[in-house]
């Protein structure tokens, strides 16, 4: 069974998830930058799930990852996670200059967003993958 903070952050970050979306979302459609939103999505971003990983470093046991397919999942998702988790920070801060501006940044740099979109999205996938091999397919 799954600890109950790491189900918590699971669907938190599910949230926030949805939010940094939906952030691209309403700046690319509307052309505004929902500073507050985005701004709550980095937030938790910087002071709980960072934390959270960081605390997960020291619970890990030898046999917590039984298949070398779990370990390399979970070298992937904590290295993706990281990267992303710092091209979110630089991502927003780009957009907000942008958009303060009156530059709809998100639309100007489409091919940047696209793949910003993709690679946050496999980030979390295999966050939500990797909790459930880990707690639910081992038992």
């Amino acid at each position: 069974m799954a600890p109950l903070h790491s189900t918590i952050t699971l669907c938190a970050e599910i949230v926030v998830s949805a939010m940094v979306l939906y952030s691209i979302y309403w700046g690319y459609m509307k052309g505004k930058f929902p500073v507050a939103l985005a701004g709550a999505a980095l937030l938790y971003e910087i002071l709980f799930n960072v934390t959270y990983m960081i605390s997960r470093l020291g619970t890990q046991t030898d046999n917590q990852f039984i298949t070398p397919v779990d370990l390399i999942l979970a070298i992937t998702h904590g290295t993706l996670s990281l990267i992303m988790f710092i091209t979110l920070i630089i991502f927003f801060i780009l957009a907000w200059i942008g958009y303060r501006k009156g530059i709809n940044y998100f639309k100007a740099h489409r091919t940047s967003t696209i793949v910003f979109i993709i690679f946050w999205t496999i980030s979390v996938l295999s966050g939500i993958l990797l909790y459930f091999v880990v707690y639910y397919t081992h038992l």
